[in-house]
């Protein structure tokens, strides 16, 4: 076969999402930005035409990417350079299954963002709290590491590892940058944050779901034209407490669905001081005939730091642990480590008592870190393999702080996942 001139030799097939028809799609494939954008315009298909094989697909491809080819931090596009289940060349692309590099792992900010904006429209078809989850994974960590606390630099990368002696790639920096020659992800960034309040709430048949929490008011009208103001007072990411008070609605009953996470277990709802208990990965919904001026929804959700090991065929993560509280994914960076103290040297016990959440004025603005024991080691040697022999260790009180604030301290090393020393 000759290819015309003008056809780029390495952006076809599974690259381009070509080779396979889309309502045979299973599995995520190619250029991640591509493929999520591509995977939202056929959400926004079939909430229009109902089209049974186009949501068929997505529900495949949802799962493959959550279940298979998602990282911890919401993040996708696993390689920079690399080849598909089908041997095709791909570039910023979904590869094969589990194959979830740390310290090579592309995570375009804008695949990011697609991601956050394919579950918002899988969302918008399904009502399930799932979608929901992903956008606030999303928003917290892999999205929020594209750009500095200043919001002035940012990243076009965001691996799950860096270490000084890593080569950068075109798009990799030591730290944050002003400006970048292919610039789409600073404003895809800046944008989603700017309308993220719009997606933080759903009209429902019967009423309206809370997706996302912060505090706010919201001023709107059902479905029915009715008007409903809500305010929601809350400390979260940082806190799982929630207060949720009826300031405006219609007099007949309808429904106020609150999104109670996957990591939520053990949460509880309370109407005007009545508690209930509510199933995490789900919306936990109240209908009644409320009182405005009057009713308050008090949500609490447990947030225990814990520790997060990731899937058997993940070769990069066996046996390795990643930190997280909440929606909040931490890491470990070397401004909190001795000096001449590399990530590599750092070993997380696995039964490391997390202190809560401190928030500390001076750091960043005020971010709430985690502290614990770790455990470090020196030994360090240069030959490629050599005998296994007993390690000396010494303990460390560590600072863990939210991946998406590392590398706002100048150039350092970071990593998500830890080697775990069983206790």
């Amino acid at each position: 076969m000759t290819l015309d001139p003008t056809v780029r030799p390495k952006m076809i097939g599974d690259m381009t999402q070509e080779r396979t028809p889309l309502r045979k799609s299973e599995e995520a494939v190619g250029h991640a930005v591509l493929a999520l954008y591509y995977y939202a315009g056929a959400a926004d298909i079939y909430a229009e035409t109902g089209e049974q094989a186009l949501i068929e697909a997505l529900d495949k491809l949802w799962g493959n990417i959550v279940n298979q080819k998602m990282f911890i931090t919401g993040a996708c596009g696993q390689k920079h350079d690399g080849g598909s289940s089908n041997r095709d060349f791909v570039h910023e692309a979904f590869t094969i299954n589990y194959e979830m590099h740390n310290a090579h792992s592309y995570n375009e900010t804008c695949a990011n963002l697609c991601n956050a904006m394919f579950n918002y429209r899988m969302l918008g078809v399904k009502g399930e709290a799932k979608y929901a989850d992903v956008i606030e994974t999303v928003m917290y960590n892999s999205a929020l590491s594209g750009i500095d606390i200043g919001g002035t630099n940012f990243f076009y990368t965001n691996p799950l590892r860096r270490d000084f002696d890593h080569k950068m790639g075109e798009t990799d920096y030591p730290t944050r940058v002003p400006y970048i020659p292919c610039f789409c992800c600073p404003p895809n960034l800046v944008r989603t944050i700017a309308k993220l309040s719009a997606w933080s709430y759903s009209l429902t048949k019967n009423g309206i779901a809370v997706n996302l929490y912060g505090g706010n008011t919201l001023e709107t009208n059902l479905l029915d034209d009715s008007e409903i103001k809500l305010t929601q007072k809350t400390d979260y990411p940082w806190d799982g407490a929630v207060l949720i008070e009826v300031k405006e609605s219609k007099k007949e009953a309808f429904d106020i669905m609150l999104r109670i996470p996957e990591w939520a277990k053990g949460s509880t709802v309370a109407i005007n001081g009545k508690k209930e208990n509510a199933t995490a990965g789900t919306y936990f919904t109240i209908n009644r005939k409320w009182k405005k001026g009057g009713d308050v929804i008090s949500l609490d959700m447990p947030m225990k730091p814990e520790l997060v090991v990731g899937h058997r065929k993940i070769e990069e993560v066996r046996n390795q642990a990643a930190v997280k509280r909440g929606p909040i994914v931490y890491c470990i960076e070397t401004p909190d480590l001795p000096e001449n103290t590399n990530v590599f040297d750092v070993y997380i016990p696995s039964n490391i008592e997390l202190t809560p959440p401190k928030k500390e004025s001076e750091f960043l603005g005020g971010l709430s870190t985690l502290k614990g024991t770790v455990m470090l080691t020196e030994d360090r040697g240069d030959k490629m393999y050599k005998t296994l022999e007993k390690q000396t260790w010494k303990t460390f009180d560590a600072t863990f702080i939210p991946y998406y604030a590392w590398s706002n301290r100048g150039a350092s090393e970071m990593t998500v996942f830890m080697p775990i020393l069983w206790e």
